[in-house]
């Protein structure tokens, strides 16, 4: 029985480890109440309680703590107004898993389920401004939908960092910003397996993002890191942009799907990355020259704009493995002050993507220095998107529940699939939908290059797994399996017969 009691004694005090360092408040009610009903506890006075750190409304607070997480269940959140948290939140959804099913990419468990945790601002206003209190904001496993305000950020204006992970914003409208708003300094932006979808309809300016320029006299500056996520179905023709950069960001799109969405068919663009001004007329710039741009890996086509990717000789923008083609529009890529050709030290490099270079409009209109005889760029003016991707799936769970583009093998020197096989570049190691790519593995059985993988270009990479095992995997001998069981036995029953173990 003692024995039993060490046991069962090491197994809760290591079970509650991750209960120590942070108290968890549960939210118990959908309802937007604020100390009006002491048998329920709201998100609003959830996000209260963690404030004052101390019970409030139908809120308990068992213990007090400076990291409170807030766990909400599955079902709709309704809001009266906008939350303005006073400190830094951590706030998560149900858990989007089956833990009695192996997942379809995996082939363990759990099974990644669909979002069921919404939070919904009905169009009444924005669902979260920390720029008051300027506090950073965590989101997981959460769906934000029909957030609205006049001004900036329709479902976030962000006075400090934010992060999102395996969540969503949906329907959530303002002027600049339609989904997110960066204010202030310093506020930066994390987001990573998440849908951005159908926002920014009345947006004049970042129908997706928007951010603010300056701070007293000083360019904002800023980390955006977006990675694995979809893009899909946002702005209007009377916006002037979906990604609007300004200020001194260091931005960095990784493995994302960015498709169908609208700007302004004469002056919009989808992802704007200028200063908007002619140095040689001493204009003022309202874009650092410490700037920086990062896409790697993305899938950008369908989208309609004049330009879908606008720049300037403002920070770096390094381009690797996109798909930047498809779109519609005078332009996929456009210097802003005019003709590129002959353009020098523009901070433009371009390595391994699939863009139209030679044909007509809309044509990626880069200076000649950039792409030589012997760039490794692939040249899609005489492709059609049908050719060499799949149409775009909807969100199911063989690809995360987020829409995306199946690359097309149709072993062709045009294709899309192994564009690397002398590892000249350096592509993402995972994919959109979170598998290795495996593009440094060869197979047994096979000669040194048939069949092998090398990096795609595009967020999703298609696989090539009919072959022999890898090399360097194999199985486990039983001997070495229980050599190791043995060794945690013996630890686990020395820990339960010493008599100084508590």
């Amino acid at each position: 029985m003692k024995n039993y009691q060490k046991a069962l004694g090491v197994i809760t005090v290591i079970a509650a480890m991750p209960l120590m360092a942070q108290t968890t408040i549960k939210v118990t009610t959908f309802a937007d109440e604020d100390n009006e009903n002491m048998n329920a506890c709201s998100l609003r006075e959830a996000i209260t309680a963690a404030e004052m750190r101390k019970s409030y409304g139908g809120c308990e607070v068992s213990a007090i703590d400076a990291n409170y997480t807030i766990q909400l269940e599955g079902g709709t959140y309704t809001l009266n107004k906008e939350l303005t948290p006073k400190i830094g939140l951590n706030i998560i959804g149900k858990e989007a898993t089956d833990w009695e099913r192996k997942g379809v990419l995996t082939n363990d468990y759990p099974a990644q389920k669909a979002l069921e945790t919404r939070i919904n601002a009905g169009g009444k206003s924005r669902i979260f401004n920390t720029a008051v209190y300027q506090q950073p904001l965590t989101l997981t496993n959460i769906i934000l939908e029909n957030g609205k305000s006049t001004e900036s950020g329709g479902a976030i204006y962000a006075g400090a960092d934010v992060t999102l992970k395996n969540s969503q914003i949906l329907n959530s409208q303002a002027s600049k910003g339609g989904a997110i708003y960066l204010g202030g300094n310093t506020a930066s932006l994390t987001m990573s397996h998440s849908l951005i979808q159908n926002n920014g309809l009345t947006s004049t300016e970042g129908s997706i993002l928007a951010m603010s320029c300056m701070f007293n006299t000083s360019y904002s500056a800023r980390t955006i890191s977006l990675d694995s996520n979809s893009f899909v179905n946002n702005g209007s023709i009377s916006s002037i942009s979906a990604f609007n950069f300004c200020g001194s960001p260091t931005a960095s799109f990784t493995n994302n799907t960015i498709a169908q969405n609208i700007a302004s068919p004469t002056n919009g663009s989808i992802l704007k990355f200028t200063g908007d001004a002619d140095p040689a007329k001493n204009q003022t710039s309202n874009l650092s020259s410490a700037s920086s741009l990062t896409l790697q890996n993305n899938t950008i086509v369908e989208n309609s704009a004049n330009t879908t990717f606008l720049y300037d000789k403002l920070g770096d923008k390094n381009l690797d493995f996109n798909v930047l083609a498809f779109n519609k529009g005078a332009y996929a890529c456009r210097y802003l002050l005019g003709a590129a050709a002959e353009e020098k030290d523009t901070g433009l490099d371009l390595r391994f993507n699939a863009l139209n270079l030679t044909g007509n409009a809309p044509k990626c209109d880069v200076p000649k220095e950039v792409v030589p005889e012997d760039n490794t760029n692939l040249d899609v003016k005489n492709n059609a998107l049908n050719t060499l991707l799949e149409p775009l799936k909807g969100p199911n769970e063989n690809n995360g529940f987020l829409p995306i583009y199946y690359p097309k093998n149709n072993f062709s020197a045009s294709d899309l699939i192994d564009v690397d096989s002398e590892n000249k570049g350096t592509c993402q190691t995972q994919d959109q939908r979170g598998l290795a790519r495996l593009v440094s593995n060869t197979y047994y059985y096979q000669t040194l290059n048939e069949n092998k993988n090398s990096c795609d270009i595009g967020s999703v990479e298609l696989m090539k797994l009919t072959a022999g095992d890898l090399e360097g995997l194999g199985n486990i001998s039983f001997t070495t399996l229980i050599d190791t069981y043995q060794k945690s036995y013996d630890l686990y029953d020395s820990l339960l017969k010493d008599p100084a173990t508590p």
